[in-house]
């Protein structure tokens, strides 16, 4: 998502909230969220949403998993006095319901078809299925694959929704009750808005590299590529190295296209149709190629999870269409955030709802775990991004959800389903990356 950067903070002695997942407990007054000790004495109040009638929580419940608020004070840059902790207790419902779009094909298809035990790889989760599970996975339940790319042969269930329902053991994996197949998203889910397009192109008066946006035949504003062409194609050929085989089933045929836009903060972000932009700020900020096949992997789950659709479709009733205005035909586009917003693509510039940030977060994790990069420099690069740029808002993707919500998310995710790492092998850069690094050269973050 896009969002500016956001100046570094220091801990105060006003009273503040931080929030985020529990990522350790180390003992019974200190909860850990990332590297922060949140600790909590005899008078730390537990204020539960939505609590349930038949069971009452307590501070001594809270464990790893556990997504919290805590209001208090800094008394140190990473210990925090909790005065108040709040959490939903929704959240302690062991009932997972969900649905994504087939990223991989599953290679327990058959065992599903055939009413027998399998153990399924999708939604960046492990889902259980035995005998007992309800399911409609039937060949008939599958509609056709509307586009094949002639690597595509061999694919079934690739693209298809799933939709299932099941209980979260302690290790991490899912036991399904019921699992069903659903269908694809329409043509419409991956074209912008107003049906503009982005379109690589000169400036008639500089000749510099721009992407124009369109919507039919007028200009509505031009983003400045940056004039490197090795860091170009070094960021296309990563991008196209990571696109899983559901980009090539999709219901309208979908073009991954990546660039690298002149913009200092460090963001990026897709637009329905594939189109993914990498701001110069990002490629400064990132250490290593594994976080940033990670920022890209997110960036490829919402184009084939369909999320700006999803997300204008669960919302359209509480949505006023904005239109572009004030803004010069051709002229560049000063704050693309704005400019996203107006032609609709509200939710790429703040975020789309936790739950759907959570699957893109879950997918980019098992993306880079199967390609074999090391899924820790994820974690590693939220706190990085903790230290230099704060805590409760995020100068990357989303303006809801903080760096320390992301991070922690990452941290729990990564210790649910590999308790034991088995990452100390994996590709944490490659000499491609630092090639690249080499000639972009200096660039301004902020």
């Amino acid at each position: 998502m896009f969002l500016a950067g956001f100046p570094a903070t220091c801990p105060a002695a006003s009273k503040v909230k931080i929030r985020g997942y529990i990522t350790t407990r180390s003992n019974a007054d200190t909860l850990m969220i990332l590297d922060d000790k949140v600790h909590i004495s005899s008078s730390t109040r537990l204020d539960v949403e939505n609590p349930s009638a038949t069971k009452t929580l307590s501070l001594a419940e809270l464990a790893p998993g556990t997504f919290i608020e805590a209001e208090g004070t800094w008394t140190a840059h990473h210990d925090f006095a909790a005065e108040k902790i709040s959490c939903n207790a929704e959240q302690f419902d062991h009932v997972i319901h969900s649905n994504a779009y087939l990223q991989t094909e599953p290679e327990t298809a058959e065992a599903i078809l055939a009413n027998q035990s399998a153990r399924l790889k999708a939604d960046g989760e492990l889902l259980l299925i035995d005998t007992n599970t309800k399911r409609k996975w039937k060949v008939d339940d599958s509609t056709p694959l509307q586009v094949r790319s002639p690597d595509a042969t061999g694919l079934r269930f690739v693209g298809e929704e799933i939709r299932y329902s099941g209980v979260r053991g302690v290790d991490g994996a899912i036991a399904v009750e019921q699992i069903q197949l659903g269908e694809r998203p329409p043509k419409d889910a991956y074209r912008i808005p107003g049906d503009r397009s982005v379109i690589p192109a000169k400036d008639p008066q500089t000749k510099i590299a721009v992407l124009e946006i369109r919507k039919g035949n007028k200009l509505e504003g031009r983003l400045k590529l940056f004039d490197v062409q090795e860091v170009q194609d070094y960021v296309r050929h990563l991008g196209e190295r990571l696109l899983p085989p559901a980009a090539d089933v999709t219901a309208r045929a979908l073009e991954f296209r990546f660039f690298v836009v002149e913009d200092p903060s460090i963001n990026a972000g897709a637009l329905p149709d594939g189109t993914v932009l990498v701001n110069t700020g990002l490629l400064g900020a990132v250490e290593n190629e594994s976080q940033l096949a990670f920022v890209l992997s997110h960036e490829i789950a919402h184009v084939l999870q369909a999320h700006q659709w999803r997300e204008a479709k669960d919302t359209r009733a509480a949505r006023v269409s904005l239109i572009v205005g004030g803004l010069a035909a051709g002229a560049f586009i000063g704050n693309l955030g704005v400019f996203l917003s107006e032609i609709g693509l509200e939710a790429v510039v703040n975020g789309y709802s936790r739950r759907i940030e959570n699957q893109a977060d879950r997918l980019s994790l098992q993306n880079v775990i199967d390609l074999g990069y090391d899924p820790r420099s994820s974690v590693a690069f939220f706190r990085t991004m903790v230290e230099h740029y704060g805590r409760s808002s995020s100068a990357i993707w989303s303006n809801h959800d903080s760096n320390l919500v992301r991070g922690s998310f990452l941290s729990v995710q990564l210790m649910r389903q590999y308790p034991q790492g088995q990452f100390d092998h994996s590709v944490v850069n490659t000499q491609s990356f630092k090639n690249m690094k080499l000639v972009m050269g200096p660039v301004k973050i902020m």
